[in-house]
């Protein structure tokens, strides 16, 4: 090694995965240095995120609820091996087999400090996970290096939709200032605020925006094109309801909410559900006679590019919830909050993925996150 320069020694370690770097942490002084600095760290990140790295840095983060309330702990079986599951969070490997569909799971990510507060995802980023414990509490997580940091409480205390009505959140990354930012949106009938979360800065600031129409049909904002999403399916004027699905974006540069174009057949349809698929969003239109129709926006922004991937009836599938492609180009969803699955274009088919549930009760929720160096202490 004493032959390699410094600059070879940094591309060889750029190339490698998160795994493998936190172990040479503790080869010498040097290597220890290298791997902890912010900039190896977006360099890394940045090297990750070539197209052929996609899927190798994804990995699949499970949360477990049994009615509203996170479970502590529960073992269900993935592909014969047992995984346990801390307060209701695991992280796992998101690789399928081409073959038979089957979870592989070989990195099963849980730390013990961080799991006596983890209750909900609001949203995940190069890495960083925003969890929320009930209304004022938010914690950044980043599994793949096991660092956590506890955010400052917002301006405005949020005493439940009883006190204070709805509230809307969302976590992604401003690429025009390097910054990763929480939006927290508390609305009602007399009052209507909008918080924004800088990690840069690690404060919180009103930015005097309310919420511009109707009442979003999902709480927590769908991250694409530095924006968080929301959808809205009830436009009220006066006493009148009119039941038009509407996107609501909130663009993390400019911090002001602007609306996505919807086609026109997805202007209709109830309880619509949005998500990204290949980094674009997507949304799910669910109709009693028409079943699932999943929809990808191939160019954002663009009307007209909304376009329909799937369609299942109605008879077959009572609820489902797409959250990625395979390296096959399959989409792998999420049946009836319980099973995961793979949904086979070419066959028309919904095969089932070995991940099982241990009691009827327990429904899941599924995020994506990346295995990342990103640091949620050592962002200044």
């Amino acid at each position: 090694m004493a032959c390699l320069t410094q600059e070879i020694i940094e591309e060889i370690l750029l190339r490698l995965p998160v795994k493998s770097l936190i172990r040479f942490k503790s080869v010498c002084k040097q290597w220890f240095s290298l791997i902890t600095d912010p900039k190896f760290a977006k360099l890394h990140l940045n090297q990750a995120g070539n197209k052929e790295n996609y899927f190798n840095n994804k990995k699949l983060l499970v949360s477990i609820f049994s009615g509203n309330i996170s479970v502590d702990t529960v073992s269900p079986s993935v592909h014969g091996e047992v995984v346990s599951y801390f307060n209701g969070m695991v992280c796992m490997d998101y690789e399928f087999n081409t073959s038979t569909y089957t979870m592989v799971s070989r990195d099963v990510v849980v730390d013990s400090h961080f799991h006596e507060f983890v209750r909900r995802v609001v949203g995940s980023c190069n890495g960083l996970i925003c969890v929320v414990h009930g209304f004022n509490t938010f914690y950044l997580w980043n599994p793949s290096t096991r660092e956590e940091k506890t955010l400052p409480r917002p301006i405005v205390v949020h005493l439940g939709r009883v006190f204070y009505g709805h509230l809307l959140q969302g976590f992604g990354y401003d690429s025009s200032t390097d910054d990763y930012k929480m939006v927290r949106c508390s609305y009602g009938p007399s009052k209507h605020t909008t918080e924004v979360f800088s990690l840069k800065t690690n404060s919180w600031r009103n930015i005097h925006q309310e919420f511009p129409i109707g009442y979003p049909s999902q709480s927590l904002g769908v991250f694409v094109n530095t924006a968080l999403h929301w959808d809205v399916d009830k436009i009220y004027d006066g006493d009148r309801v009119n039941p038009r699905n509407r996107v609501v974006s909130f663009y993390l540069t400019e911090e002001k909410y602007m609306e996505v174009p919807l086609s026109d057949e997805l202007q209709t349809g109830s309880c619509p559900t949005l998500g990204v698929l290949g980094g674009d969003l997507s949304m799910i239109k669910r109709d009693s006679d028409d079943g699932h129709q999943v929809w990808r926006m191939k160019e954002y922004g663009i009307k007209d590019s909304w376009t329909k991937l799937i369609k299942i009836p109605p008879s077959r599938i009572p609820s489902l919830f797409p959250f990625e492609y395979t390296k096959e180009g399959d989409i792998a969803v999420l049946l009836n909050t319980k099973e995961l699955a793979i949904y086979n274009s070419s066959r028309d088919a919904v095969e089932n993925v070995n991940l099982v549930v241990p009691e009827s009760n327990y429904w899941y929720r599924v995020d994506l996150y990346e295995e990342t160096l990103i640091s949620p202490n050592n962002y200044s």
